[in-house]
């Protein structure tokens, strides 16, 4: 079960609040999160890279819509999250919708936020 959180919202920041290729990092329930704008529209990756454990939203993001790890280089997906094949690591994803009002990320809730 997904719940939602308004990581933007249009009439606050505009139709365009964030540039194209660049990342940033939001934080949504404690949870860091990068939030990568590509021309397709937003997508959310985790912030820690697993390899070097260096938060990914202080990186930048390439042209084929790739996150760049701002210490070593390795770099993920922001579509799927996987890293390049030699890396053979990856980071999560997080679904995001973008709605006439704003741009929305979905965490999953844990079980005690069910009840």
């Amino acid at each position: 079960m997904n719940r939602y959180y308004k990581i933007y919202d249009f009439e606050l920041h505009g139709q365009n609040p964030q540039e194209l290729h660049t990342v940033r990092t939001i934080d949504v329930e404690g949870q860091r999160i990068c939030l990568v704008r590509l021309k397709e529209g937003y997508y959310a990756i985790d912030d820690r890279c697993p390899h070097a454990g260096a938060r990914l939203g202080l990186g930048k993001c390439d042209e084929e819509g790739r996150v760049i790890c701002p210490v070593h280089r390795y770099k993920y997906d922001a579509k799927t999250g996987r890293g390049l094949p030699a890396q053979g690591d990856y980071v999560k994803t997080y679904l995001v919708e973008t709605r006439n009002d704003g741009v929305y990320i979905a965490l999953e809730k844990k079980w005690w936020q069910i009840f």
